[in-house]
C-alpha cells in the first residue's frame, strides 16, 4: 500500500526550478532555520495526494488546499521501503535545488519528479517536507486565463509524448507551468510530465510534452494543468512576438 506523509518546515526565501535528475540514498545536512511567523506555520502547506513509479522515476502529486497562492517552496522528498529503510532523499540532489514549486494557486495540483533508478521499485512510503516557503498576499488576485486539455499520448524511442490543447482567454501570458498526470490501465497514478512554456497569446495552441521514460501499455493522460508563473530562473529577457515555446 502506498503511504504519503506531509511535514512542514518554513523558511521565507524565494526559489526557482522544478524536478530532479537524480538523488542520493544518504540523508545529509543539518536542520533548517525556521524564520516564518507563527501564523504561517499554523497553516497547511501542500497536501500530498498520491505518488507513483515508472522506469525508475518517482513522481509525487501535491495540492494547495489553502486560499492563497503559494509563491515558492522547496520540497524535500524522502522515500523508504517496507522496513522503513531509506531508499532515496532529495536532500542529496546533485543540483542542490530540488524540488521547487512556484506560483501555485489555491486548489491546484503540482507534480514533483525524481529519477532514482532501480531502487525505485523498493519504495513503499513517501514523505514530503517543505522549506524556503513564501506566500502571496492574501488579497492578491489568482485569475488564470489558461486552460489545457489532453489530446493523446504518443510513444517514441525515448519514452512518451503528451499532446495537449491550450487555450488562453486573456492577454499574452509570458510564462506558464504545464503538467500532465499519467495513470496506468489499473487506474493507479504513474508519472508527471512537466514543462515550462512561454508566450501564450490569446487563442488556441497545441503543445507536445516529452517524458524520457517508457510507460506501460494502457497508460492514459488523466488531466493537464496549467497556470502562469512569474519567476525568471535564468534572467533571460522574453521576446513574445513569436509562437508559444517550451523552456
Amino acid at each position: 500500500m502506498r503511504t504519503v506523509t506531509t511535514f512542514v518546515v518554513l523558511i521565507a526565501v524565494a526559489i526557482g526550478g522544478a524536478g530532479c535528475t537524480g538523488v542520493s540514498s544518504k540523508v545529509g545536512g543539518g536542520p533548517d532555520e525556521v524564520t516564518s511567523s507563527p501564523e504561517a506555520t499554523a497553516r497547511p502547506i501542500l497536501v500530498t495526494q498520491t505518488w507513483g513509479v515508472v522506469d525508475g522515476m518517482l513522481s509525487v502529486v501535491v495540492r494547495n488546499t489553502t486560499d492563497r497562492t503559494l509563491r515558492s517552496a522547496a520540497a524535500v522528498i524522502t522515500a523508504r521501503d517496507d522496513n522503513d529503510v531509506l531508499v532515496a532523499s532529495t536532500l542529496e540532489s546533485p543540483t542542490g535545488t530540488c524540488c521547487a514549486v512556484t506560483d501555485l494557486p489555491p486548489g491546484e495540483e503540482f507534480g514533483f519528479y525524481v529519477d532514482i533508478g532501480d531502487d525505485a521499485d523498493r519504495i513503499e512510503r513517501v514523505d514530503v517536507a517543505y522549506r524556503e516557503v513564501s506566500w502571496a498576499a492574501a488579497d492578491e488576485p489568482t485569475a488564470n486565463t489558461l486552460t489545457a486539455h489532453p489530446l493523446r499520448l504518443d510513444g517514441n524511442g525515448r519514452g512518451a509524448v503528451v499532446v495537449a490543447d491550450v487555450r488562453n482567454a486573456g492577454p499574452m501570458v509570458e510564462q506558464a507551468s504545464v503538467q500532465a498526470f499519467l495513470y496506468g490501465a489499473d487506474g493507479d497514478f504513474l508519472a508527471v510530465v512537466a514543462g515550462r512554456w512561454y508566450c501564450f497569446s490569446r487563442g488556441d495552441h497545441q503543445i507536445a510534452m516529452q517524458l524520457l521514460h517508457p510507460v506501460p501499455d494502457g497508460t492514459t493522460v488523466k488531466e493537464v494543468v496549467i497556470h502562469p508563473v512569474s519567476d525568471d530562473p535564468d534572467g533571460t529577457a522574453l521576446n513574445c512576438a513569436g509562437p508559444a515555446r517550451v523552456g
